[in-house]
């Protein structure tokens, strides 16, 4: 189990830091710009959001992902609003994952949580800038956490979302996020039943967020999702398959778009570890988001053994953190839960 935790902690990691260089870019102009498809780390071009980054240096979606996992872990694994919002706080406060990466959407509820007072408009307020994939992308800790036990997996990940993202769209993404890696780190674990338990997390999720989170305007997650894998599981080569989702399904910030998009790429690289990172990096648009989600799946389904035996040391040195320590911390918090399965 911890070869596999730490596995998903790494992909997730790999995968922001390698889509740092690739991000806003089509695949072409990945290709034009690097002369070759990004397969490893690399310095962000200067025209990029992660410009001034060091190859391997994240930005904020697997580091905002750590600090609510270290704070979660730190409270010996109670996932709490007040844990939450405690993390993404001192998140704030680290002005080099924050400062230039951070959403919007994220930005202003750290603001509220900090105690600024926000002035309403006085027009329409509407949400829709809400349902993006800043929830997903940061939540795979959850399903680590969770291993084996999708149904607390997904209720400790609508704690998580509605703290920064109160809408149904945003809670159907996050928690096929989390739902399919709880399942991914499990022995028994294919890249069928993980899709499988993504569908069933985004399902839930909705159904949930229907209940307690605001409506929203936006495509389906689920029927993006089964697009997306159909596409994934369909023919062709992987690299035929990662344009036609681009080009179908989109790979955008909208939550309709991101976390179905790394569904069908972790299903088109048929889990590799590497494969369904390099698949995110080089589709184009937001890459890193895409690749910090299809890492963690893959890199739960497939353990720590499956990446370059360079991508933990790197990771933690060029960012500071303490990767294999955070994946011990899970693991034994992981060891105390009652793990009982809910594919469905």
């Amino acid at each position: 189990m911890f070869d596999r935790i730490l596995g998903g902690l790494i992909g997730a990691g790999a995968g922001d830091a390698m889509g740092a260089a690739t991000e806003a870019r089509t695949t072409e102009q990945i290709i034009e710009y690097f002369g070759h498809e990004v397969t490893d780390f690399e310095k962000p071009p200067m025209d990029t959001f992660g410009a001034g980054n060091e190859p391997g240096q994240l930005t904020d979606d697997f580091s905002s992902a750590y600090f609510v996992a270290r704070h979660i872990a730190d409270h010996d694994g109670e996932v709490t609003e007040k844990v939450v919002q405690e993390a993404l706080i001192d998140w704030s406060e680290h002005h080099v994952f924050f400062d230039r990466f951070a959403g919007p959407t994220t930005r202003l509820a750290i603001r509220r949580y900090k105690g600024e007072k926000i002035e309403k408009s006085g027009g329409v307020e509407l949400v829709t800038r809400q349902a993006t994939n800043g929830a997903a992308m940061k939540i795979s800790p959850i399903g680590l956490m969770n291993a084996g036990n999708i149904e607390k997996a997904i209720k400790d990940a609508v704690t998580v979302t509605m703290v920064t993202h109160d809408n149904y769209l945003a809670l159907s993404g996050a928690c096929a996020v989390a739902a399919a890696v709880s399942h991914a780190v499990m022995p028994e674990a294919t890249v069928y039943s993980v899709l499988q338990a993504g569908l069933y997390g985004a399902k839930e999720g909705e159904k949930i967020g229907r209940k307690i989170a605001r409506d929203v305007a936006g495509p389906s997650v689920v029927k993006r999702m089964e697009m997306a894998i159909d596409i994934g599981l369909g023919s062709g080569t992987p690299k035929e398959k990662m344009t036609e989702i681009g080009h179908q399904i989109g790979t955008g910030l909208h939550v309709a778009e991101a976390i179905p998009s790394a569904f069908g790429l972790f299903a088109a690289y048929d889990g590799d570890a590497l494969g369904s990172i390099v698949g995110a990096v080089n589709v184009g648009y937001d890459t890193d988001t895409i690749a910090t989600m299809s890492g963690a799946l893959s890199g739960a389904l497939r353990g720590a053994e499956a990446f370059p035996a360079h991508f933990l040391p790197t990771l933690e040195e060029a960012n500071h953190l303490e990767i294999r320590k955070l994946a011990e911390d899970l693991t034994r918090i992981a060891q105390k839960v009652d793990r009982q399965e809910g594919v469905r």
